[in-house]
């Protein structure tokens, strides 16, 4: 009996454990889409990896054209952003501001590709454990905290997600890793206005969830200037280089600021009235000088007063025609 019960209880523990893992994933594809601003398209990551390879041999030098080749080499053996972190540390004041924004940018390319693999590795053994308890309930693991790390292999790994300009942020009880756009900005001296503005909106956009087990973690006020930010961003790059990952970041601000979330609806629940901090950001924002959000706003005032002021299914199922033609007249800026 002993045995058997030994037996059940292990089961059940590596059960548990299991289940945790698989929530962790689920949790972490939600934080792909909080750091990248919506679903990743990799075609279009793929394509422009392959537009800044392409780039990277058009160089007159051939001190920054070894530079570049070496560094594309160590992107494409999967080095981890930390080793091109270091190189770039060591070479960018050396490379022109073309050259410059083709590293900064593949860096950022890979660490999309290493946040599953560093997210998988943090929900092993009891790593989120001694993170938590060293956090004492902070929303970002404190790097100076790093010395306070037992386990060897946990210390080596968070240092190595830190120095590859990353952040650890704590998302509904677990840490998981998010771009360090803050950390990316240091390199501002060498790159474009174009990637300094898009690296702020990045940073603005991503430096917490927005949501958070359902409730925002935003203002409507704050959404309202990321909205009218990005679209200055795109009128000024119409044909940048990160034009698409600044829609996605429109578009995700856009559908929170139109519907709320679930525990953060834009309505009153006992009424269903729209809530007056909200109306008043709307009226706020469609009287600005930013035609596409403006437009957009008003549209979406003129269906809620229509339906007095309520918030039903009558009015929320405009939001994808809203939506879309927003989007849609973003892209066609020249």
């Amino acid at each position: 009996m002993k045995n058997d019960n030994t037996y059940k209880i292990t089961t059940f523990t590596k059960e548990v454990e299991l289940m945790n893992k698989k929530i962790g994933i689920l949790m972490l594809s939600l934080m792909l889409a909080f750091v990248s601003g919506c679903n990743i398209n990799k075609q279009q990551e793929k394509s422009l990896y392959e537009k800044l390879e392409k780039e990277m041999y058009e160089s007159d030098d051939d001190d920054i054209d070894e530079i570049i080749k070496q560094y594309n080499e160590m992107a494409k053996s999967d080095n981890e952003p930390y080793t091109l972190v270091k190189f770039i540390d060591e070479n960018i004041k050396n490379v022109t501001e073309k050259e410059a924004v083709i590293m900064v940018l593949i860096l950022e390319e890979v660490q999309k590709e290493y946040m599953p693999r560093y997210a998988e590795e943090l929900f092993a053994d009891e790593n989120q454990s001694e993170l938590l308890n060293i956090s004492a309930g902070e929303q970002f693991f404190d790097e100076s905290k790093i010395e306070e790390i037992k386990n060897a292999d946990l210390k080596k790994l968070v240092t190595k997600i830190i120095d590859g300009k990353f952040k650890l942020v704590n998302v509904g009880g677990a840490f998981y890793p998010a771009i360090d756009y803050e950390g990316l900005k240091s390199y501002s001296g060498y790159l474009t206005d174009e990637i300094k503005d898009y690296f702020e909106i990045k940073s603005h956009s991503y430096s917490v969830p927005k949501v958070i087990d359902g409730e925002m973690t935003v203002s409507y006020d704050e959404l309202e200037e990321r909205l009218v930010e990005i679209e200055k961003y795109v009128s000024k790059y119409p044909n940048g280089v990160k034009l698409q990952d600044a829609l996605r970041c429109y578009g995700e601000c856009l559908k929170l600021y139109l519907e709320g979330s679930i525990n953060s609806p834009i309505y009153d629940v006992e009424t269903g009235k729209i809530k007056e901090e909200v109306m008043s950001s709307y009226i706020r924002l469609s009287s600005t000088k930013n035609p596409i959000t403006s437009s957009t706003i008003s549209k979406y005032i003129e269906i809620i007063q229509k339906n007095q002021n309520t918030i039903d299914e009558n009015v929320l199922s405009h939001v994808p025609e809203i939506y879309s033609s927003a989007i849609a007249a973003l892209e066609n800026i020249k």
